[in-house]
């Protein structure tokens, strides 16, 4: 009895030695690089397959689980390698969570088959046996982002326009362009509100792709706008929820100024009657040389006088902005007073800066508009092209 005991021992560890190397001939988990993220934060999910290099795999074929309230971005498929007497094979998803709370990643599922060989008489024959095992389940805690607040990640904006002086009725060409990391494609359409002019918009544009398990890209968005009359572009703002403080940042583009010029308006011609042949004969005979000499001079007088009133006309203006600079009563009305003059000297463009940072990033820049009234003249010329820059 106490050796059939024995062997029954022998056996049963015998089995379970068996049972554990058979475990052991393959490997199948999930891995990740973070246990909690952000709703829209990227997650790097890694599915790793081992087996050892002395089995022989007919085929192996890979189950995902269903990604429940997880956005899924493109797979990446790592290259295999042997790592201690296993045959590696991985596979990187990138997801992020749809919504606030405890998720849970299913296990995934791998159906295997194995080339067996059996002897039969003077045979020997190779079969398929097929085995299905299964990975491990992923827990993922979602934080929610603060109310009102879709992007998360790290963004800059910019915007640029083909040319600042412009004619009536034709178009200028605004481009925006915002690039990052973070969930770029969720950025919706910017729109352009601009009064007395019209504003065509393209679709928005994204690229994206992904580098060390980060979701970079572009978003491009272009516009062309049509004015008669001088316009500013107003600022586009971008609200995210930065990946690396962890707290909400606003981002603008600086508004642009654009002149336009040589507005035609259409000449009034005194309506002209026939002549008669004979009239017409009798004045190419008779040239009046006293005229022409009379219109010279008038001609002479006349640019002189246009020449002058044009320079007064500049001076008044000068005296005109520095007037409207001590009015201001905002640094709103007094940005927009001053965006025409940008890009003229580096005073005026600390100025400009410094206003746009009070209305877009919170700041609070005193601004000495009696000093700026006086020492305007100084900062700028008034050029002939700037007669009608404010009208």
């Amino acid at each position: 009895m106490q050796n059939l005991g024995k062997k029954i021992i022998i056996l049963f560890m015998l089995t379970l030695q068996m049972l554990y190397a058979a475990k052991d001939d393959f490997k199948f988990e999930i891995l990740s690089d973070k246990n909690s993220a952000y709703v829209g934060e990227n997650i790097k999910i890694t599915f790793k397959f081992q087996y050892k290099i002395d089995k022989k795999i007919a085929e192996a074929n890979f189950n995902p689980p269903r990604f429940h309230n997880f956005w899924i971005k493109p797979s990446k498929k790592v290259p295999n390698t042997i790592h201690k007497g296993y045959m590696v094979y991985t596979l990187d998803y990138i997801v992020s969570p749809q919504v606030a709370g405890d998720l849970k990643i299913e296990p995934a599922r791998m159906d295997i088959g194995i080339l067996t060989k059996k002897q039969k008489n003077m045979l020997r024959l190779e079969r398929v046996k097929y085995k299905t095992i299964f990975s491990n389940a992923l827990s993922i805690k979602a934080k929610a982002l603060p109310k009102g607040i879709s992007l998360f990640g790290d963004f800059t904006i910019q915007s640029s326009i083909d040319k600042n002086v412009t004619k009536p009725n034709q178009p200028i060409n605004l481009t925006i362009n915002v690039k990052g990391t973070g969930n770029i494609e969720d950025i919706s359409a910017f729109k352009l509100d601009i009064k007395d002019a019209m504003v065509y918009a393209d679709k928005p544009k994204y690229t994206v792709h992904f580098n060390h398990g980060k979701n970079e890209g572009t978003m491009q968005q272009k516009f062309a706008i049509v004015a008669d009359k001088n316009f500013t572009i107003p600022t586009s703002n971008l609200t995210f929820f930065d990946n690396q403080s962890k707290t909400i940042k606003k981002i603008h583009t600086r508004p642009i100024f654009v002149q336009v010029i040589g507005v035609h308006k259409q000449a009034a011609f005194p309506h002209l009657e026939k002549e008669s042949n004979h009239d017409v004969m009798v004045k190419k005979n008779s040239i009046n040389w006293v005229l022409l000499i009379g219109a010279f001079i008038l001609g002479s007088l006349a640019t002189f006088a246009f020449q002058k009133r044009t320079l007064f006309h500049a001076k008044t203006k000068q005296n005109s902005i520095t007037h409207k600079i001590q009015k201001t009563k905002s640094d709103k009305a007094l940005l927009k007073l001053m965006l025409p003059y940008a890009n003229r000297t580096k005073e005026l463009d600390e100025i400009i800066q410094k206003l746009e940072e009070n209305l877009y990033e919170d700041k609070k820049h005193t601004i000495h508009r009696k000093a700026l009234s006086k020492n305007f003249a100084q900062y700028v010329t008034i050029r002939k092209d700037d007669v009608n820059i404010l009208t």
